[in-house]
């Protein structure tokens, strides 16, 4: 295998290949939470540290090591949790940096928008619960870094 080649699920592919991309999308998203919660207080530090476990299993499903419609029932608990986040209205665009958390959530956010937009550009059908997933997710960012910005 050359060095602009990789093997994901037993296939060589090229690094170029827009699953990649994803993947990449993936980590940083994730990276971006482990900064949050670097800031966070310990019960959002821990709400936090189970978004990234499900991050986890999303990249091994996404990898293609792991099988299963495990997403639905995590979507689910991810729009009861938004119901519980969104108690008010926002007025107006809002403007990352009023804490270090809330900034880092925005930041989080923005990328989990980028890694959506790349699974769409997949075109691949059984991405779609992915998709719908991460739209509920960036939402839920959206108010937790609004929800800290109040604290």
């Amino acid at each position: 295998m050359n060095k602009s080649q990789t093997c994901l699920s037993g296939k060589k592919l090229s690094k170029s290949e827009e699953i990649f991309e994803a993947l990449g999308d993936l980590d940083e998203l994730n990276a971006c939470l482990g900064l949050a919660r670097s800031f966070a207080s310990k019960n959002l530090s821990q709400s936090i540290l189970r978004q990234q476990d499900n991050l986890i299993e999303i990249g091994g499903f996404l990898s293609g090591m792991k099988k299963g419609n495990f997403l639905k029932e995590k979507t689910f608990d991810l729009e009861k949790e938004i119901k519980n986040l969104t108690q008010e209205k926002v007025k107006g665009f809002s403007r990352p940096g009023v804490n270090q958390v809330s900034a880092a959530l925005h930041l989080a956010r923005a990328v989990c928008r980028r890694l959506e937009r790349r699974l769409v550009r997949l075109k691949k059908k059984p991405l779609k619960p992915l998709i719908v997933f991460f739209n509920s997710f960036s939402l839920y960012l959206f108010w937790l870094a609004k929800k800290e910005e109040k604290i």
